[in-house]
């Protein structure tokens, strides 16, 4: 399994019996990566930072700001944890500007699964996560895009 298959594989896992609440959505994607090795689990956080970068771009805060004309670099990160968070097809529909409809929507505590993950694993905090991924995540980050 390469990285991605491993990273769309996980998130898979997510409990959406429990729709309206984002940690109980995502608690089965938490456990298992508390399961897996440090190595696993920061590739995962890699593989999320890189993801949520590679939509970072202006074409797409463009559509963010016409569905949400006060958007802010929160709104239009917790936008793109959307695309994310529903899988693989629909993150590539997304990347070609195919999904207008994740800019009324968020998913925040996406951000947090490998800190949460790595912290149940070792019985410590999720402020002692040790990991940065080598790519952000953050808005504005992606300056070619």
């Amino acid at each position: 399994m390469n990285k991605y298959e491993f990273f769309w594989k996980t998130m898979e896992r997510c409990d959406w019996s429990n729709e309206g609440d984002d940690d109980k959505v995502l608690m089965p994607v938490v456990k298992y990566l508390s399961k897996q090795d440090d190595n696993a689990i920061f590739e995962f956080d890699d593989l999320m930072s890189e993801l949520l970068y590679g939509l970072d771009t202006k074409k797409l805060a463009d559509q963010c700001q016409k569905a949400d004309p006060y958007m802010s670099d929160d709104t239009f990160l917790y936008s793109r944890c959307v695309a994310l968070i529903n899988g693989s097809e629909y993150y590539e529909k997304a990347k070609n500007g195919k999904k207008k409809e994740i800019w009324d929507m968020e998913f925040e505590a996406l951000l947090y699964i490998p800190q949460r993950a790595w912290a149940i694993k070792h019985k410590k905090t999720e402020e002692e996560y040790p990991h940065l991924s080598p790519l952000s995540y953050e808005t504005g980050s992606n300056t070619e895009g």
